[in-house]
């Protein structure tokens, strides 16, 4: 049974780093643009990996490849830009559930599953739906509650990115997928440049780094500690997969938002403007019960055939 706590402390270390993501993009670095880009910059670390085991491929499986890490660093985007807008602990679970809608649309289509279409296909996506919008919006609903367009663009994108590497895998090993992928991440952050309003963002970002101090030294070492927890984290779901049962490793990712509302609680008290949000007695029911919808469509799909893309 140590799968269970390797799988909970990784999707610990992810809720961490998506808490990081929040405090970035709300004050050190104001443009989601300019954090897609140094995310970008950071992926080469990736060519470290290649000494063990990355080979050259034909150029059709590179191709795949590089497109998912492209696709991936656009999704990115959306998502930093609709965590730079809205409450994290509600961002994180919508595009989760929109990324798990694309591998279910995904089952249909040739090439990616035989999975039969089931009733239990469908009652566990009512679940993993029931749940984000009950993390996403507060009940009863308000008419000017909508759900941001950078959350469909980024669960689209990541969903595609994911499905796409999956299918690489297929004829690559893991370095060698990992290598491809992290290299089209990185070509896709250098197009930003073409993009004239990101290209002046970028610019300005690496003048201002240019110069030395303290607040710019503060900003790289929370960006570099948030990147090496994201990968840590990563890692130990990867490895909590291989100790145990797909499906309850799955399943206990739920976890990783409960793990985000406890954490961004205590932080409220120390950035009012980064994280507060006002939670009583049943919002946290709410919280909560949304948690169970997550956790039990995660395993009923899981258990009734939908892989969710692993």
């Amino acid at each position: 049974m140590v799968w269970i706590g390797v799988a909970l402390l990784g999707y610990f270390f992810n809720a961490v780093t998506a808490v990081l993501d929040k405090y970035l993009l709300s004050g050190p670095i104001k443009t989601p643009a300019v954090y897609a880009f140094f995310v970008a910059i950071f992926s080469l670390f990736a060519l470290g990996f290649a000494p063990f085991g990355f080979h050259f491929v034909d150029w059709q499986v590179t191709g795949i490849l590089l497109l998912s890490g492209a696709i991936f660093l656009y999704g990115l985007v959306a998502f930093y830009s609709a965590v730079q807008g809205w409450n994290i602990s509600r961002i994180a679970p919508l595009v989760g559930i929109v990324v798990s809608f694309v591998a279910f649309v995904a089952i249909f289509l040739p090439g990616f599953s035989e999975a039969q279409f089931t009733a239990g296909h469908i009652i566990a996506l009512l679940f993993l739906i029931i749940g984000g919008g009950l993390l996403a919006f507060d009940l009863p609903l308000k008419p000017h509650e909508y759900v941001p367009w950078q959350v469909l663009v980024a669960g689209m994108a990541m969903g595609v990115s994911l499905l796409l590497l999956k299918y690489g895998y297929r004829e690559v090993n893991f370095v060698t997928g990992l290598v491809w992928s992290r290299m089209g991440l990185f070509l896709a952050g250098m197009s930003l440049f073409l993009i004239p309003s990101f290209r002046r963002q970028i610019l300005s970002s690496m003048q201002g780094a240019s110069i030395s101090n303290a607040s710019n030294v503060s900003t790289s070492l929370v960006f570099i500690v948030n990147k090496t927890l994201a990968g840590i984290g990563s890692f130990l779901v990867v490895y909590a997969t291989f100790l145990g049962p797909v499906s309850f490793v799955q399943a206990l990712s739920g976890m990783q938002y409960l793990f985000l509302l406890l954490l961004a609680f205590p932080l409220c008290h120390f950035f009012p403007m980064v994280y507060c949000e006002k939670l009583f007695f049943w919002d946290w029911v709410q919280r909560i019960s949304a948690i169970l919808f997550i956790g039990i469509g995660l395993w009923l799909a899981a258990t009734s055939g939908v892989t969710l893309l692993v």
